[in-house]
């Protein structure tokens, strides 16, 4: 079994924890805690808010640790607490921003039955592309993506910016890989949109 989280495997890992463990838990915190908080972050805009919803988060998975079951990965249950946590949050504040619903209707009918587009946009390149550099892309996505839908953000920051793969995005948000894709693709969508005018802009 692949090493998890010091040196341990995760099967290791989860009796070290439920048997209250203190240092499997700090290296755990260790490994997972800053990619925690920078989600949390991203999502909340603030670093105090983000911490408490964190801190709230592993205080519940450390309470509920004997009920785990091994369904998922500890790395994917602490997320999908800290996931909840943040989105409570908004949602109290009443900051949670979803797609209108004209959005989600009128891209509808660009997925099939699989989440894969059946009228693929047209390739990110040509004069545009020359005209651009990475920095000035990175820029932008930056500056965009905290405007979008939170459940646009949510998918893109948990793929293309923590880097987790599409099982365990699946389990921490409990959706399917079809809806995955589906998400997937909006939120790409979503974001292109919002970045090329930005890059028109400043090109040359």
């Amino acid at each position: 079994m692949v090493a998890a989280v010091g040196g341990r495997s995760e099967r290791d890992l989860v009796t070290a924890l439920q048997a209250g463990d203190q240092r499997a838990w700090r290296d755990t915190l260790e490994t997972y805690g800053p990619m925690l908080i920078g989600y949390a972050t991203r999502l909340l805009k603030r670093r105090d808010a983000a911490e408490e919803a964190v801190q709230e988060a592993i205080v519940s998975v450390h309470s509920g640790m004997h009920r785990f079951e091994g369904r998922c990965s500890v790395k994917s249950w602490l997320f999908r607490a800290v996931h909840n946590k943040a989105i409570d949050e908004l949602r109290r504040n009443k900051r949670y921003v979803t797609p209108s619903d004209n959005e989600d209707g009128r891209w509808e009918d660009r997925f099939d039955t699989t989440g894969a587009w059946t009228d693929p946009p047209r390739p990110w390149v040509g004069s545009m592309g020359a005209q651009i550099d990475a920095r000035r892309v990175l820029e932008a996505v930056q500056q965009t993506l905290p405007s979008l839908p939170h459940n646009h953000q949510q998918v893109l920051l948990m793929k293309e910016v923590h880097g987790l793969s599409s099982d365990e995005i699946c389990d921490i948000l409990g959706i399917s890989s079809a809806n995955l894709r589906v998400s997937l693709h909006r939120a790409r969508r979503a974001l292109r949109q919002a970045v090329e005018p930005l890059l028109e802009e400043r090109a040359p």
